[in-house]
């Protein structure tokens, strides 16, 4: 036998067994991610069609079960009425009564959200995520600075494997995508998933003189590297801060907040002078600015010290001054 013919006959038997795959078998994709106890897919892709034609569909959003039934009490946190089913079987892209109208868009971004009778206020998966940004090690930021919804953040949820093709989107957007697709392409969408890696507080000014108001008080040696230590350290193993946090220097612009995100960001007197001026009363002067910006972190995140009372703990008075 030829090699020719041996090749040919190996590349039969290779496409043979792929099509002889047994009923129900996996992906291997499926098969390297870890199982969740409740015996639920690890992974899963939401992609309702509506009317079964696929037009006025959403984008894809690959859910990872795992990582969220670990965050929960028990499976009510999400699924209310206490049957593990499809969201969409209730709340449909149109609104159905069995979900009393409420479309599957309200129930998954809803954030003002009214207790049912019993008591229980249901959640959807962004008034759940805006829970935690209430947390000692987001409130800092979060307290002070709310991120823009755009398509970069819709895009953090609403994404899926570069693998997916143009076929299997119209095939799913129609309800037709086979369970075993949708199941491999949810995975390999967790599989592929990767979290900016944020800058390292090395990379960044240790000390930042600020001294654009010196007066009765000295300028004032903001230890900068510091206190963005302590921010990455609160978060550091944080899945909803990373997958959020999808710039390395997104952390810098809960400060520098009307800057492009950066290591380097202009500093706040670029923006805030330091009088209120009469074309813009609405944004702060410079004084006012930072007192806003860092006592706000600091209630926000429950920071005992410096007294905001006192302003000797954060300015060294001038020599005569305050005697």
């Amino acid at each position: 036998m030829s090699m020719r013919h041996v090749l040919l006959s190996l590349t039969g038997l290779l496409l043979l067994t792929c099509c002889l795959r047994p009923a129900g078998a996996r992906a291997a994709a499926v098969d390297e991610l870890e199982a969740t106890d409740s015996g639920a897919p690890t992974a899963i892709m939401m992609l309702p069609a509506a009317d079964g034609n696929g037009r006025g569909s959403m984008k894809p959003v690959v859910f990872n079960h795992l990582i969220h039934e670990r965050k929960v009490e028990d499976c009510t946190a999400c699924h209310h009425t206490g049957d593990p089913q499809k969201c969409s079987d209730c709340h449909t892209l149109g609104g159905s009564e069995e979900g009393k109208y409420i479309t599957l868009e309200r129930a998954m971004h809803a954030t003002n959200i009214a207790p049912r009778a019993d008591g229980v206020t249901p959640q959807s998966c962004v008034s759940c995520h805006e829970q935690q940004l209430k947390r000692r090690e987001c409130a800092g930021c979060h307290s002070i600075v709310r991120p823009a919804r755009d398509d970069k953040w819709c895009a953090v949820c609403h994404s899926v494997s570069d693998g997916m093709s143009a076929e299997q989107l119209r095939q799913a957007a129609s309800g037709n995508l086979p369970d075993e697709e949708r199941e491999e392409l949810a995975a390999r969408t967790v599989l592929e998933k990767r979290y900016a890696e944020a800058l390292r507080p090395e990379q960044l000014p240790s000390r930042v003189r600020i001294d654009g108001l010196s007066d009765k008080f000295g300028p004032n040696l903001f230890n900068h590297r510091r206190h963005v230590a302590s921010l990455m350290r609160r978060i550091q193993d944080d899945k909803l801060a990373a997958a959020f946090h999808s710039d390395p220097a997104t952390l810098c612009t809960a400060c520098h907040h009307n800057s492009p995100a950066s290591a380097t960001p202009p500093p706040c007197s670029s923006c805030h002078a330091t009088r209120i001026s009469p074309e813009h009363p609405g944004k702060p002067a410079l004084k006012a600015a930072y007192h806003l910006q860092c006592m706000g972190c600091h209630d926000g995140m429950q920071v005992a010290r410096p007294l905001k009372t006192s302003c000797a703990s954060c300015h060294k008075p001038r020599a005569g001054e305050g005697q």
